[in-house]
């Protein structure tokens, strides 16, 4: 599969692999991004409440989440985190714009999943 790199600064650089394993980098470390249910679980974990992105923080709090379940042997500290969202601001948005991704990307699947069942159903 080819790879396809969206070049934001001199800092940040998009790797999208496929439709739902991307990497980008952080302070010249690459982390991998995926939309993940442990990413749900460790979001729940950190706030204390149940999985909802009502504020700025929420969010800022899923995209960390989402770096640290898919980098357990790379982890990348709050205060870098934050201090390399400062420093970029298009970080933010190419977070946001993944997240957005993959809901679209399992939207689309699940829609697809339940078309391939009907018709399953209707020829039995």
């Amino acid at each position: 599969m080819p790879l396809i790199f969206i070049y934001i600064n001199e800092q940040t650089t998009l790797n999208i692999m496929d439709n739902k394993v991307r990497t980008i980098k952080i302070n010249g470390k690459n982390y991998k991004v995926k939309y993940t249910i442990r990413a749900l679980f460790m979001f729940e974990q950190i706030c204390n409440k149940p999985f909802s992105i009502k504020t700025l923080l929420d969010n800022y709090v899923f995209f960390y989440c989402i770096i640290l379940a898919n980098n357990p042997d790379n982890i990348l500290d709050w205060n870098e985190y934050i201090e390399a969202l400062d420093n970029d601001a298009t970080l933010y948005e190419s977070l946001n714009q993944l997240v957005n991704d993959s809901v679209k990307i399992n939207a689309l699947t699940s829609n697809d999943e339940e078309k391939g069942d009907k018709k399953k159903v209707k020829k039995d």
